[in-house]
Order: structure tokens, then C-alpha cells, then sequence
């Protein structure tokens, strides 16, 4: 057997929106160690945008209800990733928080189920849990900058199980937050590269404003905020990239041997 056949190969569900998967198969090369082409992780993109509901929508629609509705975008998401299982992917990660949301990834799993899929999907929330633990010592009040769909669902409450406090925005924040993703004028969604002045002066009020409140620390819970904010912090208040965080996951699921250490300076971590 020839050696790159050896390899896990890796499976991004891109897409939603379609900047996001771009930024996670980069920071996936950005995060490994390789000398070379041949000595990068194989990866594949499925980026269909048009395929995928818009998540956000379908969370406020449904609430946390797992029932299997028609219109779940967790069925478009699970087609894709047994596609991708179908080129040999092993391995895969969604660059969408919302997509984790209960009431969409609970559908993903089932689909994946009925069809005796065995691809390895990786949390991303769970991820940023075990991030926090082992790589941010001491913090323990985290807020959360998200959609709304994701702040809807709680998701991020699960990092309650690795002992950390969870801090949400107000609503006035949220409101604004939802501003800097679609509007159209200024929305990360409606710049080409995800460059949005505009998002940035919300993100950097709120990530104040939750620091005021008592955050140690902050979670971009959205894979398009860090397009328009790339810093890793603001004013000394570390900003958590959660697809920054899902690529060394994924890399190390991947080959572990080949994961950057973590605040590698020869690399951009956001």
C-alpha cells in the first residue's frame, strides 16, 4: 500500500457561508507541520451553499426540538459528509457553529446512523471546551459572540461541563451581532473576503462590553467573525477562534505528529 493511502484523510463541510469552509481548509495547512506539498494532510471541501438551509433560521423556527421536520439542513449537511466518506474521508468538521445547534446536529447524526456511516464528526463546541481547559489556565467566565440561532439553542452551554461560566450578550448586542453578518450594506456575508469594517466596530464593542461584565475571555461561537476580526485578542482579552480551534482538532485527528504546537509564532493563528 503506498504511503499517502495510509493517511486519514480529512472532510470539511463548507458552505455556510462559503468564505468560513475556505478559512478552515487554510488554517487546516496554516496548523500543520510540513516541509512540502506531499507532507500536508489531504483534506476535502464540500461546499455547496446552495444545498444548505440557513441555519440561524431553521434554530429560531424549531427551538431545541429534535423531532426529524422536513427542511433540516442537518440532512443536506449529513449528504454531504457521506460524500465525502464516499472519496475515503475518515475524518470531518463543519464550519458553522449553528450547524451544531441540538435540533440540527441531533439530524446529522441520525441521518448518519440510518445510513451506517462511520466518518468521524467532530464537535466544534466540544472542541473549544477542551481548548479552554488546556490551553487558557485559569479562565473560567467565557463570553459568547455568536448568531442568533446559536445563543437561541444554548449551545454553547456545554461548556458547563468542563466547568467553565457561560456569559451571553444582551439583546441589543445580539441584535447588533446579527447586523454584522447580514447586513447588506456592511454584513461579513456581503463582503467578498469577509472584510467588514463595520462588523468590526461591533465586534470590538461587545468583546468591551462582556470584558466590563467580568469575561476572562471571549468565543467568536460564529466561523465568519474571525474574517473580519483576525486578532487572537482585544486589549488583552484573549478571543477564542472556534475554526481555528476545530483545524489543530481536525490536524490532530488527522496525524497528531504533524499538529503545530499550539502559539507557534511561525504561523497566523487567527
Amino acid at each position: 500500500m503506498d504511503e499517502p493511502s495510509k493517511k486519514n484523510i480529512i472532510g470539511i463541510v463548507g458552505g455556510m457561508g462559503p468564505v468560513a469552509g475556505v478559512d478552515l481548509a487554510s488554517k487546516i495547512i496554516s496548523q500543520t507541520i510540513a516541509s512540502g506539498d506531499q507532507e500536508h494532510l489531504p483534506f476535502v471541501l464540500h461546499s455547496f451553499p446552495n444545498e444548505i438551509g440557513d441555519r440561524t433560521a431553521y434554530i429560531l423556527a424549531h427551538g431545541n426540538k429534535t423531532a426529524l421536520e422536513d427542511g433540516n439542513p442537518g440532512v443536506a449537511i449529513a449528504r454531504a459528509l457521506m460524500q465525502m466518506e464516499q472519496t475515503g474521508a475518515t475524518v470531518a468538521g463543519m464550519a458553522c457553529n449553528s450547524a451544531h445547534a441540538p435540533v440540527i446536529f441531533d439530524r446529522i447524526v441520525s441521518e448518519l446512523k440510518a445510513n451506517e456511516s462511520r466518518i468521524n464528526l467532530l464537535h466544534m463546541v466540544r472542541e473549544v471546551g477542551w481548548h479552554i481547559v488546556y490551553n487558557l489556565t485559569g479562565v473560567r467566565k467565557v463570553g459568547i459572540v455568536g448568531t442568533t440561532g446559536t445563543r437561541a439553542s444554548g449551545l454553547y452551554g456545554i461548556l458547563g461541563e468542563f466547568g467553565l461560566e457561560v456569559m451571553d450578550v444582551t439583546d441589543d448586542e445580539q441584535e447588533a451581532l446579527q447586523l454584522a453578518i447580514y447586513a447588506p450594506e456592511y454584513g461579513i456575508k456581503a463582503a467578498p473576503d469577509g472584510t467588514s469594517p463595520g462588523a468590526v466596530n461591533i465586534l470590538t464593542g461587545i468583546c468591551r462590553s462582556l470584558r466590563a461584565r467580568g469575561a476572562e475571555a471571549v468565543v467568536f461561537g460564529c466561523t465568519e467573525f474571525p474574517l473580519a476580526y483576525r486578532e487572537p485578542e482585544i486589549e488583552g482579552l484573549p478571543v477564542i477562534d472556534s475554526s481555528l480551534v476545530l483545524a489543530r482538532a481536525l490536524v490532530r485527528a488527522g496525524d497528531p505528529e504533524r499538529l503545530r504546537p499550539w502559539g507557534d509564532a511561525s504561523v497566523t493563528l487567527s
